[in-house]
């Protein structure tokens, strides 16, 4: 059998462009629709993230310092000879989960926290002044979005569509996490250790006003899952049964995280491993 693991990303692509999906999504492409499965490429969920950051009164407290000049060659060093100090370090260095309002079962927020601050996020440029930066996540979000070709040509890249915040829920706990982050560091101990907030600013309070922040610079947390839905019902989108096999198709498995029937509370690593193993089981199994 064929053994499809190329993400939530690219699996659905590769559907597609091997003609199983959305018969007139396909055949407008010119691609013959060989299996009519209409879940291919939707249901897309993935972690949002945005960033809060405050300037700190002690550098000692913060790796900024030691991103340029001089204290950059000496990281370098350090980790070749060691393996250690900043370069060593993941991008969140401390990690929490909190709930967004009282009596809920479970968190609903995750946030990863870095002694660090950024002039410019998506180089990974560092302040030149010491920083702290939170960054909150909706762990459940309940937007979905898509991901789909937009040409017969297997180099063309997907059209990925997030439809990141498109629900009221997960704009209304984004917005709640930015607003506990700003509450633990005008904690006591917090407090002594700030010099002032730096983005989105003291001048933006309202929700609304966080909210739009939150749109204007966040991103994925790179945890895109569902795109080829594990599920009983092929008619409500689902695209693989329970042993992962693409409804329709014979000798045919999809096995990465697209399949998760939902994204899961927290970081998606650890479930995709477990998919593979418990896949690798199945597969023996039915070999038999």
């Amino acid at each position: 059998e064929v053994i499809l693991s190329a993400g939530a990303i690219q699996s659905p692509q590769i559907l597609e462009l091997s003609g199983i999906g959305q018969s007139g999504r396909l055949s407008q492409l010119g691609i013959e629709c060989i299996v009519n499965i209409k879940g291919v490429g939707e249901n897309l969920a993935d972690h949002y993230i945005s960033r809060i950051s405050w300037k700190l009164k002690n550098k000692e407290l913060s790796i900024n310092r030691m991103s340029r000049g001089v204290n950059l060659a000496k990281e370098v060093l350090r980790y070749v000879a060691l393996g250690k100090g900043v370069l060593s370090m993941p991008a969140g260095m401390l990690g929490g989960f909190v709930k967004s309002y009282e009596g809920m079962e479970t968190p609903d927020i995750q946030y990863h926290i870095a002694n660090a601050s950024f002039a410019n996020p998506e180089k990974r440029e560092f302040d030149d002044f010491p920083g702290l930066t939170i960054g909150p996540c909706q762990l459940r979000p309940e937007s979905r979005g898509s991901v789909h070709i937009r040409s017969s040509d297997s180099a063309s890249p997907p059209s990925i569509r997030p439809n990141f915040l498109g629900e009221d829920l997960d704009c209304n706990v984004h917005v709640k996490g930015l607003k506990i982050a700003r509450k633990i560091m005008n904690t006591d101990l917090m407090r002594e250790l700030v010099e002032c907030e730096l983005v989105p600013g003291i001048c933006k309070l309202t929700d609304h006003e966080l909210l739009m922040y939150a749109r204007d610079t966040g991103a994925t947390l790179y945890h895109p899952v569902s795109t080829c839905r594990m599920g009983p019902e092929v008619n409500n989108g689902d695209v693989v049964n329970a042993r992962l096999k693409v409804y329709g198709v014979s000798g045919l498995r999809v096995v990465d995280a697209s399949i998760m029937p939902t994204l899961i509370s927290g970081n998606t690593n650890a479930t995709t491993i477990m998919i593979a193993e418990k896949a690798s089981e199945m597969i023996i199994v039915d070999a038999k």
